[in-house]
């Protein structure tokens, strides 16, 4: 390959990752902002900034050619008389090495932690250890919460159990109905203990909490663990096909609002407040009993023999990670006509294909983490190529797609850390 081609592909996707990262910071850091705002603070450096000079600061560290340097310089690599690098029998050698390890690497990855099975045996550990955390914590702090919170852990753990079984034991039916029945429960015991903790608070019987800086940090500690499972069995389950996983990341989003409704009641507990947590736990177990009867519905039509539609069952952060894909492709567009003067729609759909579906790229290719994977560049053409010609990147002039002034200034800014350019 030549400087050029492996500049090409290493940027192609450090491009999208680092576009994300920088999205998803920026997004970040402005809400955590606007809230300290309200305390009267105010950034010395706005975003757009320090982003900026963090940005030329990594990107001027990718340095494709020097890199290869290193490795001629190992006997790895070698230039051919076309002046393009290619492999010596040493280099040949080591890739392959490297391969093998790497497939071997990923497909222990895949079975440990992306199969259903996995993820529904790692949801067992993950329940046992939080359902031992709370329900210590609650007995030491009496957090009647807590201790709630704690043995409804505990039949989680069961319930993951019975789920892990009927998955490994191709019964996933029965592991989906499980988790839809436990929500039910954890709706009515939910809603339950709120009503009846009201009424404690209007007769004044509600005991104080003993250690409720405790309370904070275990259930602070479980609501972590609650929306790393809710993503994890979400990816999971979404990949796969499984409802059952779907059901149990709904599952984990709640906790995730129980814990929230928990860490609410202790710390306004500390100024002598005891009812917050449990006005909080009345909307908490309406919206379990929404979400069951929704999946009720849904595992209704699976059995049925309807298929599922996973598609409405969003991954977080999936919007943006797909926002981001279609910035890199159309990023790549810009650049194609540029500096591979391609400019009819057949041909810059067989750049995409090229770039963003090689048969094998190092790492990405072994965990699955292609760009390109399952993306129809033909179908999806039109949302690539809109916003270009809307925000006037590009004309179109009969076939062909023609780069304007906008769109070569936009190419330059952005590539401007690929070293090589076509045009010397």
């Amino acid at each position: 390959m030549s400087l050029k081609e492996l500049e090409e592909r290493i940027f192609a996707f450090v491009y999208h990752f680092h576009g994300f990262g920088y999205s998803l910071h920026e997004e970040v850091e402005k809400k955590v902002f606007s809230f300290l705002s309200w305390f009267g603070y105010e950034p010395k450096e706005d975003y757009s900034t320090r982003m900026k000079k963090w940005r030329e600061k990594h990107e001027q560290q990718i340095n494709v050619q020097l890199e290869c340097e290193g490795l001629i310089e190992q006997g790895m690599l070698k230039l051919n008389e076309e002046n393009k690098y290619e492999l010596t029998k040493k280099g040949r050698e080591e890739a392959e090495k490297s391969i093998k390890e790497t497939e071997k690497a990923a497909i222990s990855f895949r079975d440990r932690l992306l199969s259903p099975t996995a993820a529904a045996r790692n949801t067992v550990i993950a329940d046992f250890l939080l359902a031992v955390m709370k329900l210590l914590a609650g007995f030491l702090s009496a957090s009647v919460g807590l201790i709630a919170d704690g043995a409804d852990a505990a039949v989680d753990t069961v319930s993951a159990s019975v789920v892990w079984a009927g998955i490994k034991f191709k019964k996933e039916f029965l592991g989906t109905l499980i988790i839809i029945s436990m929500m039910f429960i954890t709706s009515i015991s939910v809603g339950y203990e709120s009503v009846g903790k009201i009424m404690d608070a209007i007769t004044a019987a509600i005991p104080p909490i003993s250690l409720p800086h405790l309370v904070v940090a275990v259930e602070g500690v479980a609501l972590v663990a609650a929306a790393i499972l809710y993503f994890y069995q979400r990816y999971v389950g979404k990949s796969n096909g499984s409802l059952a996983l779907i059901s149990q990341s709904i599952d984990s989003k709640n906790h995730i609002y129980v814990a929230a409704a928990v860490i609410i009641g202790a710390v306004f507990s500390v100024f002598g407040i005891h009812f917050v947590d449990a006005l909080i736990g009345t909307f908490v177990a309406a919206r379990i009993l929404v979400d069951g009867f929704e999946l009720s519905k849904e595992a209704l039509s699976s059995m049925k023999g309807e298929e599922t539609d996973f598609s409405k069952y969003e991954i977080p952060l999936e919007r943006r990670w797909r926002l981001s894909k279609l910035e890199t492709f159309r990023t790549w567009v810009l650049y194609s006509i540029k500096e591979d003067n391609l400019n009819t729609k057949e041909e810059l759909i067989n750049s995409l294909e090229r770039a963003f579906k090689p048969k094998y790229i190092p790492i990405i290719s072994g965990f699955k983490f292609a760009l390109g994977k399952g993306f129809d560049f033909e179908k999806e053409f039109e949302n690539i190529i809109k916003p270009l010609l809307e925000e006037k990147f590009i004309v179109k002039k009969g076939e062909n797609f023609i780069l304007t002034e906008d769109g070569k200034r936009r190419v330059c800014r952005i590539f401007k850390s690929i070293r090589y350019r076509q045009s010397r």
